[in-house]
């Protein structure tokens, strides 16, 4: 260790032999996990959502291109960022419940909600395409299948990834009136 730097207990004890207060005493505190790491009231499933629904595009590029190329090792990646989008979907499903339960969202938006579960299930279909064998694993329906899916995710998801509703159409009730 170099004789210059010192501990916070050996600092204490130097300030505390000498007696010397025109030393100034810092301490360097760092604390990285002290604070939440989600708001409790913010919603968790759009943070699923997302990343799911860039995995389900990114099937689209992979099997176009296996369809130039030919080379098997893409539609591997595309069944291995199927499986990756359909796990974070289901996990992302699970987080809906839990936003409704703990009324972190107050309505859901039934259209969007009715896009997304589109998405999966045309998803969940094109998995199944691609667990065929060889070209036709990927040409022509699971590129179609890929391009639906796509499609349909940018769509819904170009005013963000939550299915809460942004203004409930529920009347509100004050807190005095609950009272």
């Amino acid at each position: 260790m170099n004789r210059f730097f010192r501990t916070d207990a050996r600092m204490e004890r130097a300030y505390s032999e000498r007696g010397d207060a025109s030393v100034p005493r810092v301490r360097l505190v760092f604390r990285p996990f002290q604070g939440p790491i989600s708001h409790p009231g913010r919603p968790l499933h759009p943070r699923l959502i997302g990343p799911g629904a860039v995995l389900l595009i990114a099937v689209l590029a992979t099997d176009v291109t296996y369809a130039k190329t030919l080379l098997f090792q893409w539609d591997n990646f595309s069944i291995w960022l199927l499986t990756g989008g359909l796990l974070l979907a289901a996990f992302a499903a699970l987080a809906l419940v839990l936003d409704v339960a703990s009324r972190r969202i107050a309505a859901i938006d039934w259209l969007r909600f009715s896009g997304f579960a589109a998405a999966v299930l045309l998803s969940l279909l094109n998995a199944f395409v691609h667990s065929r064998d060889a070209y036709t694993a990927v040409v022509p329906e699971g590129l179609e299948l890929s391009a639906l899916v796509s499609a349909i995710l940018v769509v819904v998801g170009w005013r963000g990834w939550s299915v809460g509703m942004r203004h409930s159409s529920r009347p509100t009730v004050s807190k005095e009136a609950r009272s």
